[in-house]
């Protein structure tokens, strides 16, 4: 569908998420996320068909972060479109490359100390290797023509390199998974998966930059389209949350002085938002594990010598 002139959102599924990518037309074509391995031959070339785009029109195709349902259709927009340039943020850029990487650091990193992450070997969706053209570091303008242009965001928190795309004409910013709320929703409503950041510090960091812009609608990944006021209640409900996640740790490490492992703390804060589904709690591990990551730098928490799987106790 066209959300303004120029600028188109291609929808599909991801289980049971929406799944938006957005092109940007203008004398250069640009296209933000590439979707799962099949989403490009199964909905994007198909979309710029129907606007009379042939594949060989898209001038870029951007990644805005490392994660399987955003970086999966590189190795197909490369192979329909030869002439397309690839690129994503440069601290993400080994992850995007290569999805066995992607599993080994990104969703894999815990399964030996803490027995939680991801199936092993990479799926069928998360698309097959393939080099990026280009890396991004923010503050880098991409030319669509002589009088648009969209500006690149370096906003990290939920992975390193994640990037997004602010349209200053238009007021409209492009944010990949930059911005959680209290989970990413259901296509049907309703919560699908937890919080997925994993940088807190930095992802309360990078909440406040989006305030500072002169922003007026807010596209992404999976959530619906948000103006005005919606935007600030998203960003107010996504500080929130890492509010609650301190609190929820802190309160129940209190309780267990024998300390609580990785599992445990999933649990006790997936109780506490009591809004995903109970197969997906596992998923919170990232957002977990960062906020431990910095309780322990705060001094409020320290890991328990020897244990296994680790815990973590009052420090």
């Amino acid at each position: 569908m066209e959300i303004y002139p120029g600028a188109y959102r291609i929808q599909s599924l991801f289980g049971d998420r929406n799944l938006f990518q957005y092109l940007l037309v203008g004398e250069n074509v640009v296209l933000v996320d590439t979707g799962i391995a099949t989403t490009p031959e199964a909905v994007i070339f198909p979309y710029l068909n129907s606007l009379g785009l042939a594949p060989a029109r898209l001038t870029l195709a951007i990644t805005t972060h490392s994660d399987v349902d955003h970086q999966g259709g590189n190795h197909a927009i490369k192979r329909l479109s030869p002439g397309t340039w690839l690129a994503c943020g440069e601290a993400d850029r080994a992850l995007v490359e290569d999805p066995r990487t992607l599993y080994d650091v990104r969703y894999n990193f815990m399964r030996v100390e803490h027995g939680v992450g991801f199936e092993e070997d990479p799926p069928a969706d998360a698309g097959k290797a393939r080099k990026m053209d280009l890396t991004f570091s923010g503050g880098e303008t991409i030319r669509l023509r002589d009088d648009w242009a969209l500006e690149v965001l370096h906003v990290p928190g939920h992975s390193h390199g994640h990037l997004a795309l602010y349209d200053r004409k238009h007021r409209a910013a492009f944010v990949g998974d930059a911005i959680h709320g209290r989970g990413c929703p259901k296509a049907e409503g309703g919560l699908s998966i937890p919080v997925t950041y994993y940088y807190v510090d930095i992802y309360l960091s990078t909440l406040r930059y989006f305030e500072s812009l002169d922003l007026e609608v807010l596209h992404s990944g999976h959530w619906p389209t948000m103006r005005g006021e919606e935007i600030r209640d998203f960003i107010a409900e996504s500080r929130q949350t890492v509010e609650l996640f301190d609190r929820v740790i802190l309160g129940s490490l209190a309780k267990v002085h024998s300390g609580l492992t990785m599992r445990e703390l999933i649990d006790a804060v997936s109780s506490a938002v009591g809004e995903w589904p109970r197969d997906t709690w596992e998923l919170a591990m990232f957002s977990v594990r960062g906020h431990m990551n910095r309780l322990e730098e705060q001094g409020k928490v320290r890991p328990v010598a020897g244990a296994k799987p680790g815990k973590w106790q009052l420090a």
